[in-house]
């Protein structure tokens, strides 16, 4: 299976030692296409003479920068079959990757999109309250995968979706206030690109019925600044459903699509 991987950075920073260990995971593994999204132009980033596609985006950590590394890849012609999204604070590994892709392969024509359930190892209350969410079958949000590590089947993905909605990067939503220890907090409403793109393949009657699938399984995830990273968790399903609501896609529709 030809799958490619794409990662989205902030800026030249990013390019540190974690980093190009990521990188090295992702060679060792049967990926060869590695597309990274970054605000600076730059030709291919070789690490250990291998190259990488750096992939200008003025925004590359926003929801729909995935877009930009789509329509890159289409333009280099790559004839893929899958494409692997993970977040740089994702801790990897060759097997990890090997089971993304066995999944995605050996299901029928019909899976879109599988990934992993997360866990955080260096705050152990942000821990248990993701894990809290996860353990709450009324937030459809963590029922989905998440760009954070998905691996998305690409003919299905680029016939009943083809790109990320830019309404989860651009949107006249207020800010969102959530409780954080009590306290309101706001926090900007965007995000759940994923779980739009499923509620959108599974919404239309006169498509053929794709499913989902969240695996058992968790992997670590580096958090570098908690209190943001409680707002985010706590905005996911508010926003999911704000966003389905205006698209007008079926929360019925979408549960039926998991595969348990």
């Amino acid at each position: 299976m030809k799958t490619v991987f794409i990662i989205r950075t902030e800026s030249r920073k990013d390019f540190d030692n974690d980093f190009i260990k990521l990188i090295r995971v992702i060679w060792s593994s049967d990926i060869k296409d590695i597309y990274i999204l970054s605000n600076f132009s730059k030709d291919d980033y070789k690490i250990d003479g291998k190259p990488t596609t750096i992939v200008y985006d003025k925004n590359p950590i926003s929801s729909i920068s995935i877009n930009t590394a789509l329509q890159k890849i289409k333009e280099d012609k790559i004839n893929l079959n899958a494409f692997l999204i993970s977040s740089k604070e994702i801790y990897l590994t060759k097997r990890k990757i090997k089971k993304l892709i066995e999944e995605i392969e050996k299901a029928n024509n019909s899976l879109l999109v599988v990934g992993y359930k997360f866990k955080i190892k260096e705050d152990s209350f942000l821990d248990n309250e993701l894990k809290s969410y996860y353990a709450n079958k009324n937030l459809i949000a963590y029922k989905v995968p998440w760009n954070t590590c998905a691996i998305w089947k690409y003919e299905l993905f680029d016939k009943y979706v083809s790109k990320f909605d830019e309404i989860t990067a651009r949107n006249s939503f207020n800010q969102i206030c959530v409780s954080i220890d009590g306290i309101c907090s706001l926090t900007p409403h965007k995000g759940m690109e994923d779980g739009l793109a499923i509620a959108q393949a599974t919404s239309d009657k006169e498509k053929k019925q794709v499913y989902f699938e969240l695996l058992n399984k968790y992997l670590p995830w580096k958090v570098k600044d908690p209190k943001k990273h409680r707002e985010k968790l706590a905005r996911k399903d508010t926003v999911l459903r704000n966003f389905m609501a205006i698209r007008n896609y079926s929360e019925r529709d979408l549960l039926k699509a998991e595969i348990k």
